[in-house]
């Protein structure tokens, strides 16, 4: 590496590190002052106020027979029936499985309590699923009808069944919400529970909402967010996003989290579903609903990198005769392939595989891994054996890209020798270089390929450890307990730009196999730098990986290693011609000598 390159990675360096600093001056934080205020966490009313209160504009989609869809604004409620004051008496139920603990309230017919039990390898405690400031908009319904807007989440139900509880092998039970609303006018909801599923029966039925106009259309979703569960809450909130499903296709709401957002679509949606980097809420109707209405919020005192977005996820329903009757499936647990794929085959698209052309590596992997595991009860020991399976496959290729190293480095005198005699004549020179190639079949890019057949196998398994619920929480040996974390030593009282808050030992170790290998195979003086300077950036690059693809990329560096190391290359042909092109080399520098003498004492 020459001193201008050098120069350069020490002023890219530099701008890396002055970033940060540099965007803090260019946009300061808001002063508390100027922050939209909220609510404090803890309290029962979110940030945002809800449909029909001062200062919101519900839209709801409205099909009148023989009429375009079309979207209307109504502030006014079922004046025969005022909303319950919200401090009236409230009945908590309890819904327990062997999966799950539920609680939901006559306040709404909502969710106010989810907690997912640690009945998975990867559940290592009970997770709370609910955020409990915003729990009574979870599972609300609002709906337009003639008479007004009607919403749920304001009224208080009338409860048939208690509490349930469902053993191992237990048939399913329910729940019944019955809401009255006046002149046998009436909206009920019932849920069914089982004993071996996340997934819970809705039935939604009303009577006389669309009063004389016939025409009635409502909103149902879940609309308080879901918590955050993991100790790096940074990842957490990165992989937290909301999505619908529609023509065949996962559509994303893009939204920062920092205001206000919304969008509406109109069209036959299959779902909708929410979120974290580990778990997931998901409503599915029978047949699909007739569009989809998602919010979003910023959390109101939340300070960090990443928001949380607080989203109301909603299935919007036109009823063109006034009347509700819908069933759908509720699914509020892990991001585990298998049981999401039990509500919906296209549920699966709510995980994160890649960009299309990964996804297909990433998926394979994942169920490779899967499949090892069901022999080798070890994650990090399922690694060791993808490591070296993985080598054998590329094994030829890897010879092969060696050998043309070999060859390479074997050539670069009578390569310097050729670009210096046609240097003021690139076209020639070029022709020459080429011409070596050929003849002694070196490919120049030889020693990038197994690299670049790695990259797609790198990259998927960056995705599959650290956003596949299957590899959470699984141990290796030693100090590594979590193979989809960093595996950190001990952490710092300070962060250090790029690197992070903590050491992690799997870099290091990967750090110096890097070096290791590059140091056999590099031989040209001005690449020597490079066996140096990558070991270190990716000890910074890697320390905040989950440490099972570091173990995977170490394990692979000292396998081609020990690989180079066993390999015995060598190409009579080409050596002979080397020496043979050094001796003319230097037997015309000798008779160049003598003529020189020769003219001086002449």
């Amino acid at each position: 590496m020459d001193r201008k390159t050098i120069i350069a990675f020490v002023l890219i360096g530099a701008v890396i590190l002055i970033m940060p600093y540099y965007f803090k001056v260019v946009s300061p934080e808001v002063p508390e002052d100027e922050v939209v205020q909220g609510t404090e966490v803890g309290t029962d009313e979110p940030s945002i106020p809800p449909y029909g209160e001062e200062g919101s504009t519900p839209t709801i989609p409205v099909t009148p027979p023989g009429e375009d869809t079309s979207y209307q604004s109504h502030d006014n409620v079922y004046q025969d029936d005022a909303p319950a004051p919200y401090d009236s008496d409230e009945k908590i139920v309890t819904v327990e499985t062997p999966l799950y603990i539920a609680e939901f309230s006559t306040h709404g017919a909502t969710v106010r309590s989810w907690r997912i039990l640690p009945s998975q390898s990867y559940l290592l405690e009970a997770e709370q699923m609910v955020r409990p400031e915003f729990s009574d908009q979870n599972l609300t319904l609002t709906a337009l009808g003639g008479l007004g807007l009607l919403r749920t989440r304001e009224r208080v139900f009338e409860l048939t069944g208690g509490n349930i509880s469902l053993d191992e092998g237990d048939e399913a039970d329910s729940l019944v919400f019955f809401l009255p609303l006046g002149e046998e006018r009436w909206y009920k909801e019932t849920f069914v529970f089982h004993a071996d599923s996340y997934q819970v029966d809705i039935h939604l039925e009303s009577r006389g909402l669309g009063a004389s106009t016939g025409a009635i259309s409502a909103t149902y979703g879940w609309g308080g967010g879901l918590a955050t569960t993991e100790a790096d809450t940074t990842q957490d909130l990165y992989y937290t996003e909301a999505s619908y499903y529609m023509g065949n296709k996962r559509e994303t709401f893009k939204t920062k989290g920092k205001e206000n957002d919304s969008e509406v679509v109109s069209g036959a949606t299959k779902w909708v579903a929410q979120r974290t980097k580990y778990f997931v809420m998901a409503l599915v109707p029978d047949d699909p609903a007739q569009g989809a209405d998602l919010r979003t919020w910023p959390h109101p005192t939340y300070e960090g990198k990443y928001l949380p977005k607080l989203y109301e996820t909603n299935l919007v329903f036109n009823m063109p005769q006034g009347d509700l009757d819908q069933r759908l499936t509720f699914y509020l647990g892990p991001l585990d392939q298998v049981q999401i794929k039990g509500v919906d085959s296209s549920l699966d698209n709510v995980m994160s595989w890649g960009w299309p052309i990964i996804s297909t590596f990433s998926k394979g992997i994942f169920h490779l891994l899967k499949y090892f595991h069901h022999f080798i009860p070890n994650y990090g020991v399922v690694l060791i054996l993808f490591s070296i399976l993985v080598k054998l496959v590329v094994w030829p290729l890897t010879y092969k890209s060696h050998k043309s190293m070999k060859r390479m480095q074997m050539l670069q005198p009578i390569l310097k020798e050729t670009q210096e005699k046609y240097k003021d004549n690139p076209q020639r020179m070029q022709k020459e270089v080429m011409a070596l190639y050929k003849e002694h079949k070196v490919n120049p890019m030889g020693g990038c390929w197994p690299m670049m057949l790695q990259m797609p196998l790198f990259y998927a398994l960056f995705i599959v450890f650290r956003t596949t619920i299957e590899l959470r929480g699984q141990p290796f040996v030693f100090w590594i307990n979590d193979l989809s974390m960093p595996d950190v030593l001990f952490s710092f009282p300070f962060t250090i730009p790029l690197y992070g808050d903590h050491l992690a030992v799997l870099p290091l170790i990967m750090a110096a196999s890097t070096y290791l290998q590059s140091k056999s195979t590099v031989t040209d003086p001005n690449q020597k730098m490079m066996t140096i300077m990558m070991p270190i950036m990716f000890i910074f690059l890697f320390n905040n990986f989950p440490s099972g693809l570091t173990l995977y990329y170490t394990l692979f560096n000292l396998l081609s290693w020990g690989q180079q190391k066993m390999m015995k290359t060598s190409d009579p042909g080409l050596e002979k011609l080397v020496e043979d092109r050094k001796a003319e080399r230097e037997l015309e520098i000798e008779r160049e000598n003598r003529r020189n003498r020769k003219k001086n004492r002449d």
